[in-house]
């Protein structure tokens, strides 16, 4: 039976990602004898699915099928029949009644088991047990592993680790070369336990041997921890004299943003002077024409002409905000308030004399 669930578990369901936890080889009960298995099988991936599978082996050659799978949770009801004596018979009630003849008592037993156990572990007793010996639920789940269960923790279900290729083969050229391995499990497996005592007494032999090269190893060890502290205090000292790198770059870093600031600054108080310059300025040239220009010949008119209109573009220039505040514009302001009012009163007295002048000298 072990070699069938092993094929199994490698043709049927480990392609399907599940692990196969129980076998029990039936028939239906009444008919005539066609055997197959049902297996109880659980999915490797969460969150787990629990199914009984009918596996049937194949008509035209030497391996197996998958014929059913039931969903353990849609499992109502098992019957085993007769709780107080040996029967090999049990009925599995899904949507309907399944009735099955198990090969042997031990076998139905084994499965009904670990059925129970699923139904513990997943479904939290929803599935019914009925003529089932309570002495085999108690050997399947001893005291407090239902509260492990309902916990999460793990149990016999999760100790079944499947067979890497290299392990099938070496199992395999074993079983080869002991030819009574299957006829005589016993002595088999009694074989297998001494050469595994052989093994464990090989590998001590190996370490004691091995001890020379243990001390060493340590030494080395020791010495290398000795490099890593002294590696460690050297690391220290770097970060240390990093730190003190990173806080000059700081401050080299803030300097230069307070003299890029400056810059900005300065550059645009060039621009706000030179605005004020170009515009608020009045040659030495106008001044004199302002103030003492000739306004009696051509030429001195046309300076005086020219030095007011330079006047009255100064005096309305647009100023910017904040212009009117400094000291240089206001003295500017009241330099041009008094060249005009000057050269008002001078043009004033002008105009006043020639008008005297016309009206003395005209012919009556």
């Amino acid at each position: 039976m072990t070699a069938i669930k092993h094929a199994l578990q490698r043709d049927i369901f480990t392609p399907n990602d599940e692990r196969l936890l129980s076998i029990v080889n039936v028939c239906k009960a009444g008919k005539k004898k066609k055997n197959c298995f049902l297996c109880a099988t659980v999915t490797t991936e969460r969150p787990v699915q629990v199914r009984v599978v009918k596996v049937k082996k194949s008509d035209k050659g030497d391996f197996y099928k998958r014929q059913m799978a039931w969903e353990l949770r849609d499992l109502a009801e098992v019957d085993a029949k007769d709780a107080s004596k040996e029967n090999p018979e049990f009925d599995l009630h899904f949507e309907k009644v399944y009735r099955w003849v198990a090969s042997s008592t031990a076998e139905k037993n084994s499965f009904i088991s670990c059925i129970w156990k699923l139904n513990q572990r997943y479904l939290r007793k929803k599935v019914e047990f009925v003529n089932v010996s309570s002495q085999l639920l108690e050997e399947s789940v001893p005291s407090g592993e239902s509260q492990s269960v309902a916990g999460g923790d793990e149990d016999a279900l999760d100790d079944y680790q499947e067979l890497n290729a290299r392990e099938e083969q070496d199992i395999e050229g074993m079983m080869e070369v002991c030819e009574y391995a299957i006829s005589n499990a016993e002595a088999f497996a009694e074989k297998l336990s001494k050469e595994l005592q052989v093994l464990d007494g090989a590998n001590i032999h190996s370490i004691m041997a091995s001890e020379k090269q243990v001390n060493i190893l340590m030494q080395l060890l020791d010495e290398a921890l000795s490099e890593v502290d002294t590696i460690e205090g050297k690391m220290s000292s770097y970060e240390e004299m990093l730190q003190s790198v990173k806080e000059q770059m700081d401050q080299i870093s803030q300097s230069n943003r307070l003299i890029q600031i400056s810059n900005t600054n300065n550059g645009k108080l060039l621009d706000e002077i030179q605005f004020l310059v170009n515009y608020m300025d009045l040659s030495k040239g106008h001044i004199r024409a302002l103030q003492e220009g000739d306004l009696s010949s051509s030429k001195g008119i046309e300076a005086c002409i020219n030095a007011s209109e330079a006047l009255l573009q100064c005096m309305n220039v647009p100023l910017r905000p904040g212009h009117e505040k400094l000291m240089s514009v206001k003295q500017q302001q009241h330099l041009f308030t008094e060249l005009r009012d000057t050269f008002s009163r001078r043009l004033t007295n002008h105009l006043n004399n020639v008008f005297v002048h016309q009206v003395i000298y005209t012919p009556r």
